[in-house]
This record gives structure tokens, sequence and C-alpha cells, in this order.
């Protein structure tokens, strides 16, 4: 790997990437594939260096196997394959270049990437993969995951000319074996496995000949879409039968066999419940019809059969991308949810160790439901009410959390089964207020439904008896907005409860989460003291605050906020509050470069001035705001006399907080046109620390002011590195002392 680095850590370039690289691939196509796949490639290095990709990368999705989600690489790969998907959603020219591209990189990480774009949008680019594909590729480790997959989801969508071509190179397969006397034994197992992906998706020769050969050889491995598997779950996670084995038997052996099974408590790494629940899952994914002739057979079945049933038709759905029988799924669910034993199991005990349990339902039911509502991929619309009365059933069974008793209160609203449940029928809400507004129905039919179920969980809520609500309240304010605004503006101190402090601290956790501006929201959030009481509240997590802040100053740049008049904002600058308004300068600070960059300019200006002049009159020593002030230096295009005061005032704290490069870089950028002014900034910056990063821009600096005829600053800086010891600038003076000298003597230097 090369040793590149970015300006943003490899944590907050995944943040910037995360939420927008799918938009670029849709709006910008190629480019942005294009762009973020160069910078991907600079960080690995060479072709070479990729070599081992399937090592540091053991999935182009994100998969629990990769080890290395945080760094550089992996989250440009995020990025590239969001981009790359948002692309190639439909089937135009620029779409198919964008998957032959990829597929035709030296990069085999990139290579990977196409495959697995081919794999999520088949019907669009699939055809692609086919022209690309190369027959080494079906046995080689680097592309072996991604390769798996795009058989398993794609293979029912093959043509007869590639289903053709697939089977060639499975027939004509000769793998490089170390051991030549166990070629035939090791090419028919690598048969064995290339065909598995595809078994049971309605191809009798694939079926007849996998068969053949998992009778020669046995079955596949574990997790066979993995060469190597990492896990750090316990070896009594064993089922006692292989899921193949489950696809093949009838309805009254598979309820025989499930019923019969009783794990044996003698031996520590037998078989478990888990472990046959495992192999249920696996055979719905892999069964031609996703069980959906079995599905009503598992109403009166154990938990943790249930549990595997439904974990299948979810994976199913979601991740393989492949339809499950909707009208017989929600009549078993709606049977599991209405019974009274469901209700008993919610409040009894619980099964020891880690056996699926009812909760295990709960939360299995909730994921499919939740994965229902989509946008792009969802159950038929006259399924949404069915649905969304399931979910009610369930949230109606179990009992809400107490607000005291949750210390990460939307971590447990998006895990706890209740919370789970909960996030899912908010989702179907949304579903079928989307497919209202597209109807163009004004019936209110929806929230007829909807408005009893939230306003039940809000009674609770804001009374701090219900705090996965309190916390989604927070998360979802806006979208609730969208359900019905009357009733959200109405309740909105309700929402955020101004009758329980507990209430409240969950619902601001949960905003900490909201991700949008808008006009009503922050209008409620002001008149009701939430912003305010987020910003200075203690014992909250630091994010609360920060994405208070950050609302305050996108509204300042709406003008929903002013710099005087009583404001929130007016009242941080006017009591120098240091840490809020450091916060609000670097949120400033991520917004260069950005659409309206004029109007913003000016307003994040004026910010910088009015708090420059609060500072003098306070005559503070504040070098932690300073050094936050000197980051809108990006912003800086004309160095007025303000201008250059505040920055002087800025420069020698500008290291405080590490943001000395960033004073530097656009000192550098000003020199030119602005070249008495910048050299009085660089001197008052060497007044606090002597700038040594980047070395470019130190030079550059130094050099446009000399080429603006400014050569006594620039020889006084080169002296005063000299003086302190630094050897940064002295090729810069040799160099500049020559041009003096050849200037003085012309003579002397055509000679």
């Amino acid at each position: 790997m090369s040793d590149r680095v970015g300006v943003l850590d490899s944590y907050h370039l995944g943040e910037a990437l995360k939420a927008s690289a799918r938009k670029l691939g849709e709006r910008c196509g190629s480019g942005a594939v294009d762009m973020l796949a160069r910078r991907l490639g600079e960080y690995i290095g060479s072709p070479e260096d990729d070599e081992y990709s399937y090592i540091w990368r053991s999935a182009i999705e994100d998969h629990e196997q990769d080890a290395h989600k945080e760094d550089a690489r992996a989250v440009l790969v995020d990025a590239v394959r969001d981009a790359a998907l948002g692309a190639t959603s439909s089937n135009t020219p620029e779409a198919l270049a964008v998957a032959r591209a990829l597929l035709q990189s030296p990069y085999p990480t990139l290579i990977r990437v196409g495959i697995y774009v081919c794999s999520e949008h088949y019907g669009a680019v699939g055809t692609i993969f086919w022209e690309c594909a190369k027959d080494k590729w079906f046995f080689d480790l680097r592309y072996w995951h991604e390769l798996y997959w795009l058989i398993k989801k794609a293979f029912p969508r093959f043509s007869a000319h590639h289903r053709t071509q697939f089977m060639r190179v499975v027939e004509e397969l000769k793998g490089d074996w170390s051991d030549e006397s166990h070629q035939h034994k090791w090419d028919e197992i690598h048969r064995r496995d290339l065909l598995h992906p595809a078994f049971g998706q309605g191809d009798p020769e694939v079926d007849e000949k996998y068969l053949a050969l998992v009778q020669r050889w046995g079955p596949v491995r574990d997790h066979p879409d993995f060469h190597t598997y990492s896990t750090s779950e316990w070896v009594g996670d064993r089922s006692p039968v292989a899921f193949d084995a489950l696809v093949g038997m009838s309805d009254a052996e598979l309820v025989a066999f499930l019923k019969g099974f009783v794990p044996d408590s003698r031996s520590w790494d037998g078989p478990t419940y888990r472990g046959l629940a495992s192999s249920i899952s696996a055979a719905v994914r892999a069964s031609e019809d996703g069980f959906a002739r079995r599905i009503g057979l598992f109403a009166d079945l154990a938990r943790p059969y249930q549990y595997g049933l439904l974990r299948g038709l979810k994976q199913r759905w979601s991740d393989d991308k492949r339809d499950i029988d909707w009208q017989a799924t929600l009549s078993l669910v709606q049977k599991i949810a209405s019974s009274p034993a469901f209700r008993a199991d919610l409040t009894g005990d619980q099964p020891e160790g880690w056996e699926p349990s009812v909760h295990w339902v709960v939360s299995d039911i909730a994921d499919l439901l939740k994965g229902a509502s989509g946008t792009e991929r969802h159950v038929p619309a006259e399924l949404y009410q069915s649905c969304f009365e399931i979910l009610s059933l369930i949230l109606d069974a179990m009992m809400p959390t107490d607000a005291k008793q949750a210390n990460d209160p939307v971590s447990h609203a998006i895990n706890s089964p209740r919370g789970r449940a909960l996030e899912s029928l908010i989702h179907m809400a949304l579903a079928m207020r989307r497919e209202e507004v597209a109807s163009n129905s004004s019936s209110g039919e929806t929230w007829g439904s909807v408005g009893p179920v939230l306003e039940a969980e809000l009674a609770t809520s804001e009374a701090g008896l219900n705090a996965d609500f309190a916390a989604m309240a927070g998360m979802y304010c806006a979208n609730f907005h969208y359900l019905n605004s009357e009733w959200t503006e109405a309740n909105f101190d309700r929402l955020f409860s101004s009758a329980n402090e507990g209430a409240w601290k969950c619902t601001a956790q949960g905003f900490a989460y909201q991700r949008y501006l808008y006009g009503w929201l922050f209008k409620s959030l002001v008149k009701g003291g939430h912003l305010r009481r987020m910003v200075y509240s203690e014992g909250l997590p630091d994010q609360v605050a920060e994405r208070a802040l950050q609302f305050l100053g996108l509204a300042y740049l709406e003008g929903m906020e002013g710099l005087d008049g009583g404001g929130l904002l007016s009242e941080l600058i006017a009591d120098l509050r240091v840490k809020a308004l450091s916060h609000l300068c670097g949120f400033f600070w991520t917004l260069r470069g950005k659409g309206g960059q004029s109007a913003r300019t000016s307003k994040i200006l004026a910010f910088w001035m009015k708090l420059a002049e609060q500072i003098r009159a306070n005559h503070s020593n504040l070098p932690e705001l300073q050094s936050a002030l000197s980051r809108l230096a990006v912003f800086v295009h004309e160095l007025t006399p303000a201008a250059v005061q505040a920055l002087v005032e800025a420069a020698p704290h500008a290291q405080v907080r590490h943001h000395g490069y960033i004073l530097v870089e656009n000192l550098a950028r000003l020199a030119g046109q602005y070249p008495k002014e910048a050299a009085t900034v660089f001197r008052a910056a060497m007044s606090g620390f002597l700038p040594d990063y980047r070395e470019e821009d130190v030079i550059g600096t130094v050099n446009r002011l000399a080429d603006a005829g400014e050569i006594d600053e620039a020889e006084w800086i080169c002296n005063a590195y000299a003086e302190r010891g630094s050897t940064l600038l002295k090729n810069t003076y040799e160099t500049l002392r020559a041009r003096q000298r050849a200037l003085n003597d012309p003579g002397r230097s055509s000679s």
C-alpha cells in the first residue's frame, strides 16, 4: 500500500463519502466513479500491490469479515462501490461503460467492485460481466466471494447463452494445484463449489451435476462464499443437517425432523437449535421458491425454527434481492403475533445462553418488514396496511423501556426487539404515506391508521416511560412532519418532552442523528428552548451539542438566525463560549468549496469579524478559539484591513489546535496578490510557532512574496527560519540571493 494521506482522516473521509457517493454516481456517472477509483488506486499503489486485496478486504459489500473497515482504502472501496451502484442503476450506455471500465481495470479490487455491481444490477449491466469475464477469474481466490454471489443472485436471470458459458467454465476448469496427484479431486471439489450457488435455482442439469459431486466429495464447507472465514462463535453452533438436505425433504419429513431434533446436552460441541436455525435460513435462501409452500408449516414450530425461517426470508429479500411469497409470509407473521403463546413468551423467562428466543423472532419480523418498506424494492402497496397492523400488534404486546434505564437510548432503540419493531413501523408508515402522495389522495387514510399508534407511543414517551420512542422522536421528527405536519408541530414539546428530563435527553440524543435543516424544525427547536438546551446541557454526548450547533450555523447562513438581536448565536458570541464557537468554526470550514459560495463566504467572514470584535472588546486571550478561527482563512479572498487584523490576531495561535497548515496554505494562495499583507500575517504566525507543514506552501509563500517585489520580507523570513535552526528555507534563500546578484550584476550573469 502507498503511504499517501489525505486532508481528512479515514473516519471523517468515510462520514463525508458515505452520504454522498451514491448520489455522486447517480448524478455524475462515470466521472464520479473514475475520480474515486483513481483515488483508491493512489492509496493502493501499483496493481501489483493489490495482489492480496481479498485479505484486507474480504467482501466488497459491508461484511463482518472485513478486518480493516476504518482505513482509507476500505473507505474508498465503499465510495467506489456506492458511486458505481448509483451510476449503473439503469440500462444506459454510460452505465455499461462504468461496469466495463471496472471489469477491465488492472486493479483486482476494482474488478471485484465491477463483479459486485453486475451482481446487484444484473438486469442493467449483467451482460458486460460476460463480455469481460476471464475463465481464470472463476478459479482465482481474489474474485471468489463476488463471483459466488453473482451466481447465487443472478443465476435465474442468466440467458441460455450465458448458462452455457457458465457450464463450459465449470466443465473445463483445471486448477494450478501444487500437488498434481490430487488434480482430479481438487478440480471436482472446486466445480462443486462453483455449482453450489446455482443449486436449487431451477436448472436440472446444474442440480444433477452438483449432487453427484456432493455424493463423491461431500457437502461444501461452512461459509462457502469464503475460502477462509474467521469467526468468534463457539463450535457449539453446529447443525445436525446440511441446508441442501432440508431443501430436498418433503413437508412431512421436514416437520418430523424439526420436531424430533433434540440437542445432546452431553456433547459440548454437538449440534444446537441455533445451528439448525442457520441451516433453515440457508435452505430458504437456496431453495427455488424461498420455501413459499412451506412457510405455513412454521406457525406452530419452536421459536428457533421460526427465527431461522424469518432470517432466511429477510436475507433472501434484502441481501440476495430475490422474491419471497409475501402473502404466505404475512399470514404466518400475523398468526405468530396474534397467538396467546407469543405474549406469554414475551413476558416469561427466556432460554439460557444464545439459543434463539421469541425476542429473536420479533427482531427478525421487524427487520423483514423494514426491508419490505423500501423506496426501490417493497411489498405490493396493498399489503402495507397488513404489515403496519402486524407491527402494531407486536408493539402492543411488549412493554416499553423506562427512560431512566436507557444509558445509550439510540443504541437501545435500534437494537432492542421492541425498538426495532418501532423503527420498522415508522418506515412502513412512511411507505404508506409515499403511496398516498403518489396517488394524489387526500383522504387521510394513512394518518387514520398511523396517528393513534404514534399518539399512544407519545403518551408513554413524554412521561419518561418509553425510551425507544423518545429516541426515535428525535431521529424521525422530520419524517413525522411528512406524515402529519400539524400533529408534529402541535406536539413538538411533547416529542421533545417538556415534562420529563430523562425523556428529553433520549430525544436530544436521537436528534443528533438528524441530517437536514427545515425552517419549521428550527423554529420549533428555538421556540421550545430545545436548541439552547442541547448546546448548554451537561451530561449529554458531545454529538448532541455539535449537531445543535451545526443546525444553528446553517440557520445563520440561511438567514434564520442573526449575529445581533438576542438569538442563541449572538448569545454565544457575547459570552465568548469557546467550545461552541470553535465547533462552529470547524463546521463552517467543512462548507468550503460548496454551492452558494459567495453568499456563504460573506456570512462566514461577517461571523469572524463580529467574533474578533468581541474578543478585542473583552481583552480576552483565547488561543483555542483563535486557532479555530484561523481555519476560516479559506474564505478570505481579499486582504482588507479588517481581514488582515483578524488574521494577525488569529495567526500566532493557529497551531494550538494544529490548524497552522490551513493558514499557511491560504497565505500561499493570497501572497501573490497581497504580498505586504500576507507577509504581515506570516510574521504574526511566526510569533507563535514556526510553520513547517506543508513545506511546499511555506516555500510557495516566500517565493510569491519575492516574485511580487517583497524581496526584503522574503529574505527576512528565510533568515528567521535559519536563526531558529530550521533548514527548510535554505535552498529557497540561496535561490533568492542568486537572483538578486544576477539583477545587480547583469554582466556577471551573462558571462
